[in-house]
């Protein structure tokens, strides 16, 4: 018997399907583009189990007659290119002739359509290519196309399918891209029966971005545009456009980050480096811009045709559009944060170009960098630790970049104060019953110290020996209460708010906060649904009774959308490992606080005690070591 064996058509179109068919997101992106290429101003997309049961599409497109509409679902049947010479030139999104045809081959497919000069429609029912039955019917001009029981015949295809959730942020995403990326088409999205996005047309992306987000998301956008950065681009025959977040909010996750070339969302890791790379020094580590970037180039310096469903392109010169695009950020964002200051002599005008060192991709006019610890006692800055906790300065003047704001600082919504300029001793007591640590618990013996005094009201210094130590007090603090409230692993009792904090969610969110609300009960913190996309914040977990959660939420929200596939009890430990830094953030001293000798010395001998003295549970170094030779060869007393 031979080896080699041709598959039948029917197995062959199955295999070749997966090239393109991949998940219910991959069906919504091709026959979204067809109905844009169809010129449809009304596009409705019903899902229901995430698109395994159901992906329905509806538009007032211009529809196809009976014989284009059998002949659609024929492998490479197209009608935008006649040759492979058409690629190079090709505007619009389908052109290969293979989408219908796979999604036929893995589900069962109904289609209506008419055109404007047809009295009756067509209705067609597919199934693995075949049809099934064909008539005449009573339909409004354009299409209807139903795409059910996804993978039905392909059961190992269908068990690598994520869970509902999973699948459905990847439609929502492609379905908010399609919105994007054509504000003149009035957008319909329904989950299971019940609508989740109504977007009509609208003239402005901020507009549309608000009709996604809502208006505090897009009143924390600017245009992206810099006189400099557009001679450059224009030169290069690249036209950049879109909007960016503002200096002073950011997200959790990379969600709403979007790219379009020539109209058509896409993914590229270079762009999306060169965007991170224009907020250097602008963000705290491990927040995420939003960004609507569309790239206009000519047909011939872009290659769509590099991925088998297109998602992904291949740039001419790939460095020449990542160093626009990151100049383009970096000087839009130091445009708008001078305008801020309003005129003043020794600022540049917003309106002429910002000298640019392409060497090192910086600015003059750069952001100071949100990672360096406040270094004058009597400056205004913040700064953020490498995992992310921000420490605030207990300064009175309002800093020109306010890192605490994830939303507008104009928003009803209380946010965290800082802490007054005088720590009270009692501040740093705890609990006997979380404090005490018996002798058998340290692995080496408490260390002689002399508390030598505070440095810039952040860092520590003490002698141990010869050794010069000197410790960052809110990293140290950061541990000693990370490695406290770990020891009850959970079932923490909270403390009861007096006026509970209110925070606005969308109704996804309002969803999987509530499927978490036990978990978080345990963790002290119990929250309640306000109204329709409200919680209430009504019990907090103890020294931080007083503070906003609104940013720990938020983290925990964006944690359980990025692990939701993990198991369900690694999952549990690393949300709980998670909330605990962030507790532990939030109820540490910070720098700028002024510390007595007494509580200084406590925070040396309890960081003696923790299991890992020399980080806080973001990774950042506690201490800092600097023995009697290294010092004495800086003084030239040793060689």
């Amino acid at each position: 018997m031979n080896k080699i064996k041709i598959l039948s058509p029917e197995q062959a179109a199955k295999i070749a399907a997966g090239e393109v068919i991949e998940r219910p997101s991959n069906i919504i992106k091709e026959i979204i583009e067809n109905s844009i290429d169809a010129k449809s101003t009304q596009i409705s997309l019903y899902i229901k189990e995430a698109g395994k049961k159901l992906i329905r599409i509806v538009d007032n497109g211009t529809g196809m007659n009976f014989k284009d509409a059998l002949l659609c679902f024929a492998n490479h049947a197209t009608s935008k290119i006649n040759s492979i010479d058409d690629l190079e030139q090709i505007n619009s999104f389908g052109f290969r002739g293979e989408a219908l045809s796979s999604i036929n081959a893995v589900s069962k497919v109904t289609l209506i359509t008419k055109t404007k000069s047809q009295e009756l429609g067509t209705k067609i029912e597919y199934t693995e290519n075949k049809v099934l039955s064909q008539e005449e019917t009573s339909c409004p001009v354009g299409t209807d196309l139903q795409v059910k029981e996804l993978f039905y015949n392909i059961p190992a295809r269908k068990k690598f399918l994520k869970q509902d959730e999973t699948e459905w942020n990847q439609i929502l995403n492609i379905f908010q891209a399609f919105c994007l990326s054509n504000i003149n088409i009035h957008f319909k999205l329904f989950k299971d029966e019940r609508i989740v996005i109504n977007a009509p047309a609208t003239k402005k992306l901020q507009d549309r971005t608000a009709q996604l987000w809502g208006h505090n998301f897009s009143q924390n956008l600017i245009q992206l545009k810099n006189d400099s950065a557009d001679k450059i681009a224009a030169k290069n025959n690249i036209k950049l456009t879109g909007s960016i977040s503002n200096h002073n909010f950011w997200r959790y996750g990379r969600q709403q980050i979007f790219f379009f070339v020539n109209g058509r969302y896409i993914k590229n890791t270079d762009l999306n480096k060169a965007l991170l790379k224009g907020y250097t020094g602008v963000l705290p580590p491990a927040r995420f811009p939003a960004g609507f970037i569309f790239l206009d180039v000519p047909s011939d310096f872009v290659d769509i045709n590099v991925h088998p469903k297109k998602e992904e392109v291949r740039f001419l010169k790939p460095n020449t559009v990542s160093n626009i695009l990151q100049r383009f950020v970096k000087e839009t964002l130091d445009s708008n944060v001078r305008s801020l200051f309003g005129r003043d002599d020794n600022v540049m005008n917003p309106n002429i170009a910002v000298p640019f060192d392409e060497k090192t991709n910086s600015s003059p006019f750069a952001l100071p960098c949100p990672t360096k610890p406040c270094a004058k006692s009597g400056s205004n800055q913040h700064s953020v630790s490498e995992g992310g906790c921000i420490e605030g300065s207990n300064r009175t003047a309002q800093a020109p970049l306010n890192l605490n704001t994830f939303y507008n600082p104009n928003q009803e919504l209380t946010e965290t104060k800082i802490r007054q300029n005088t720590l009270r001793p009692r501040e740093l007591e705890y609990e006997k019953t979380q404090t005490t640590i018996s002798s058998q618990e340290s692995s080496q013996p408490e260390a002689n110290f002399k508390i030598i005094g505070q440095y810039l009201k952040t860092y520590i210094i003490t002698q141990n020996g010869d050794n010069l130590i000197i410790l960052d007090q809110h990293a140290a603090h950061e541990r000693i209460i990370y490695d406290e409230i770990t020891k009850n692993f959970e079932q923490k009792s909270g403390i009861k708010s007096m006026f509970p904090e209110i925070i606005n969610l969308n109704s996804q969110e309002i969803e999987k906060i509530t499927l978490a609300q036990e978990f978080l009960l345990n963790q002290g913190i119990g929250i309640e649904v306000f109204g329709k996309n409200q919680i209430a914040i009504k019990s907090s977990p103890p020294k931080i009774q007083n503070q906003s959660l609104k940013e720990l939420i938020f983290e925990i929200l964006e944690f359980i959308k990025e692990n939701e596939a993990l198991d369900q009890e690694i999952f549990r430990k690393k949300l709980n490992d998670r909330i605990h830094a962030q507790i532990a953030c939030k109820s540490a001293v910070k720098a700028g606080d002024i510390l007595t000798f007494e509580q200084m010395e406590e925070i040396v001998k309890k960081l003696q005690k923790t299991q890992n003295l020399l980080t806080c549970p973001h990774g950042r170094p506690t201490t800092w070591i600097l023995n009697k030779h290294n010092i004495e060869k800086q003084f030239k007393r040793k060689l």
